[in-house]
């Protein structure tokens, strides 16, 4: 056997075990890639607004708990004078109570004066039709600003629509998204709930679009169980 043959064979584990390390390093680089890319894609959906006082704070109806908690917060440190309550017509209960009315219970239960507390009539199936309903509240309350109330992941597809809904208007409109949902918008795909809502969101915001530009009565509404 010759000295170079020997030779290479003695740096064959050393050859392999730099491969080795080579393949592990591109590994890592993707899965931060992609990491970053997942983080990335859920920090998008959220808006952060400096927020100024409004005549009018507004509850977007969904996960009640948190989104009226934050009312609450911001009625209190005086950003505002009102709470209006969109409708989505829902009632509770074996004698049909109207959902709004557990709303309110809720909001004078965090200290809210009922007397602060309004809603509207028109009865709202999805986002784009709250944005009708805000707009017919803000002219019965003689309202000009106001500020929107919903969880952190909502608000990207919820400024998407009003920009629309609102450019007709002069209404100062600014969105309030609550961090204490369930959801990371970091972390959001660590769990399933995450997938479920996040990828919601971007299927929503394309139907949206979809909508708008071919003029169809209703962006799509999509369930993702």
């Amino acid at each position: 056997m010759s000295m170079g043959s020997s030779e290479t064979e003695n740096n064959q584990p050393v050859i392999q075990r730099k491969k080795n390390i080579r393949k592990w390093i591109i590994l890592l680089i993707i899965i931060a890639v992609l990491l970053g890319f997942l983080s990335l894609a859920g920090e998008y959906l959220t808006i952060d607004s400096e927020l100024n006082r409004a005549d009018l704070i507004v509850v977007l109806s969904g996960n009640d708990t948190v989104r009226l908690k934050a009312a609450a917060e911001l009625y209190k440190e005086g950003y505002s004078e009102t709470i209006l309550l969109t409708n989505t017509g829902r009632t509770y209960g074996e004698y049909n109570i109207p959902y709004t009315q557990l709303q309110i219970e809720m909001l004078k239960e965090l200290d809210v004066p009922e007397g602060a507390i309004h809603q509207v009539d028109f009865v709202a199936k999805n986002t784009g039709q709250e944005g009708t309903a805000i707009i017919e509240g803000m002219v019965n309350l003689h309202a000009n600003s106001v500020i929107i109330v919903t969880d952190a992941w909502h608000t990207r597809r919820v400024k998407t629509i009003f920009d629309d809904t609102f450019s007709n208007t002069n209404y100062s409109v600014q969105y309030y998204g609550v961090s204490e949902s369930e959801i990371n918008p970091k972390l959001w795909w660590l769990s399933a709930d995450g997938w479920k809502n996040v990828i919601g969101e971007y299927i929503r915001i394309i139907g949206y679009y979809i909508k708008r530009d071919t003029n169809i009565p209703d962006y799509p509404i999509f369930n993702i169980s």
